[in-house]
């Protein structure tokens, strides 16, 4: 059943949900560092204010000990400070060891002035409600204790960080609402390709199989996407260009064999002849149907090879025996055609494979050599292992009439015959899709078939099988 093109719901395409993704993660991004940008600048608006704080208590220390005994001396310049400060509302107060006020600037707060002193640390910081100073315990060259306190109200430090908040709501605003359109600008520009790749794949028919996805050059995923797409739209035209020819082939090479047995009917039911006319036309008949028949099994032969997965097989075969087997069913017809038929095999060599198809691919090499190969001539099967590459190496030697040059690159395609090559008389009639078969049954098996040839010397065909279990 066909299948429908599924149409994207505009809210659920991949350009929305890259634009929905990126605006969360740039507004979450952004929330944060406005956070983190409030939250860093009142700790060091706070580490100013406390580096302050601390260094007027130091100068108030330095001054109670220039004027001690003289109190009133440091109060003067506890007042001063006071007073210099008194916009950004700065307090001070002086109190003795038992943390009994001595005095105090008009604008010290009650729960500051109250505060209990603290007789473990030398100095501290000290934030009271939302008032915030400074406190050291001083003593000066008489050994008479003091504490003395420099603070200020917070409000103004906590003005300045909602100044800087005020400035930065904005911003995330602005944020805020330009991410979504820079995020589909984006988006739009990452999915292009993809939108281009699918018009493309939208098109796709078997009868615009030269149809092409475009290749950017910008060696992105995308770029690979599309090139691993167009592999296997070649693939694919390759494949189905092979089918349309091995049909028109098989069609052609059939025609001629029903031709003949249709013809030699019509002629024999023409009208009435004699028993011995009658024989010949069935002897024509049968011939013809013969020839059908092994086309047909070869081509469901081939039609098994054309799966691509990997194949492991269980019977571990002797070569060495299949080729002489094979070769005792040959021996007659040799000895009949004059033909000196020769083995050097001198080891046995077992793999994995299925015997029958080794037999067959055998079987065509011998025949193929033997049907082109002029009386007086020799014909050499030989086995032997190649130790480096771990690879059993078959060859089929004869010599016979040759293949041009021109032709020894297509003798393996179905269905082709080097007509200029070889002798096609009746006696040498063959259907094309012996090589074919043993290639297809060769490469099955993990190996491959080569072919060598000079006209008038002979021709070599060489088949290379792997001793150990075919890797997938």
């Amino acid at each position: 059943m066909p299948s429908r093109l599924v149409r994207a719901i505009p809210w659920a395409t991949l350009r929305v949900r890259l634009t929905l993704l990126n605006t969360a993660v740039v507004l979450l991004a952004t929330l944060v560092s406005l956070v983190a940008v409030r939250v860093a600048s009142r700790a060091a608006l706070y580490r100013e204010a406390d580096a302050v704080l601390r260094g007027e208590v130091g100068e108030i220390a330095i001054a109670l000990q220039d004027f001690s005994p003289d109190t009133n001396a440091v109060i003067a310049e506890l007042r001063r400070k006071a007073v210099g400060h008194e916009e950004r509302g700065w307090f001070t107060q002086l109190l003795d060891g038992n943390g009994t006020t001595i005095w105090k600037s008009d604008g010290c707060p009650r729960e500051v002035a109250d505060w209990p002193v603290s007789h473990e640390k030398i100095e501290n910081l000290v934030q009271v409600g939302p008032y915030r100073f400074a406190r050291r315990r001083i003593t000066n060259s008489a050994q008479e204790s003091f504490h003395v306190r420099i603070g200020m109200p917070t409000v103004f430090l906590d003005e300045d960080v909602d100044s800087l908040t005020r400035i930065l709501i904005p911003v995330g605003l602005a944020i805020s609402l330009l991410t979504p359109l820079a995020g589909y600008w984006l988006a739009l520009r990452a999915t292009s390709p993809i939108a281009g790749i699918l018009r493309t794949a939208e098109h796709l028919k078997p009868t615009r199989l030269g149809d092409r996805l475009d290749v950017r050059g910008t060696h992105d995923e995308l770029d690979r996407v599309s090139l691993t797409i167009n592999r296997l739209l070649d693939q694919v035209a390759g494949y189905v260009e092979r089918q349309q020819q091995f049909v028109t082939d098989a069609a052609h090479e059939l025609r001629g064999p029903l031709a003949a047995i249709q013809n030699s009917l019509e002629v024999a039911s023409a009208k009435e002849r004699s028993s011995e006319d009658y024989r010949a036309t069935l002897d024509v008949v049968l011939e013809e149907t013969k020839h059908l028949s092994k086309m047909a099994n070869d081509l469901l032969l081939l039609a098994e090879g054309e799966s691509d997965a990997p194949i492991a097989f269980a019977e571990e075969v002797d070569l060495d025996a299949v080729l002489r087997q094979t070769a005792s069913m040959f021996a007659g017809v040799a000895e009949d055609r004059a033909i000196q038929l020769l083995i050097r095999s001198p080891q046995s060599l077992c793999l994995p494979a299925e015997q029958r198809q080794l037999r067959q691919v055998v079987s065509n090499l011998l025949d193929n050599a033997i049907r082109f190969t002029p009386a007086g001539g020799c014909l050499t099967l030989s086995l032997a292992l190649d130790a480096a590459s771990q690879e059993a190496v078959l060859s089929v030697t004869d010599t016979g009439c040759g293949i041009q040059e021109q032709y020894q690159a297509r003798v393996f395609d179905r269905f082709f015959q080097a007509d200029a090559a070889r002798d096609r008389s009746k006696t040498h009639r063959g259907g094309g899709l012996g090589l074919a078969i043993c290639r297809s049954v060769v490469e099955r098996h993990g190996g491959r078939i080569d072919l060598t040839s000079q006209i008038g010397q002979g021709t070599t065909v060489t088949v290379r099988l792997p001793l150990g279990p075919r890797r997938g």
